[in-house]
């Protein structure tokens, strides 16, 4: 039933908690274990608040993009020691990352990898705070086609 489980990991201590869930799940289930980290792109602020210069603006453009590479880089480095280490205690694991607005990759994602299971934290919050920033949890339990175990993290 649930032989592919992906775990959406930020590197955060929150996305952290999930994985104990994840792995002894998976462990029980003899399933694989999918890690994976979406790169959100730059905010458009970013982009208006440049001189509107064209050398401005190309310069800009190229140390937003460098940025974007440098996190992807330590996204891939931080999950690939993760898969390892779930490796080493006999898990069968996986990770991947993207670049992309978070809840739309991980749906994809696990469209494309058949995900039988999203393990995802959730911070919790509600009322405005939920509304100004959003929940990929909840875009992703909208959006998505497959089960999402959401296990509520501690601050």
């Amino acid at each position: 039933m649930y032989d592919r489980i992906l775990v959406p990991h930020d590197g955060s201590p929150f996305a952290e908690q999930v994985l104990p869930y994840a792995t002894e799940l998976a462990r029980r289930l003899n399933a694989e274990v999918h890690l994976f980290e979406s790169i959100p792109p730059p905010s458009p602020l970013v982009y208006s608040a440049v001189e509107e210069t064209p050398a401005a603006m190309v310069e800009t453009v190229e140390v937003i993009e460098e940025g974007q590479e440098a996190l992807a880089q330590q996204a891939k480095t931080r999950l690939s020691t993760l898969a390892g280490q779930l490796k080493a205690q006999g898990l069968n694991a996986f990770y991947a990352v993207a670049e992309g607005e978070p809840a739309v990759q991980i749906v994809e994602y696990a469209t494309a990898h058949q995900i039988g299971l999203i393990a995802m934290a959730s911070h919790g919050r509600s009322g405005i705070a939920r509304a100004v920033l959003g929940s990929v949890t909840d875009a992703v339990v909208r959006q998505g086609h497959c089960p999402v175990m959401i296990v509520r993290v501690k601050e």
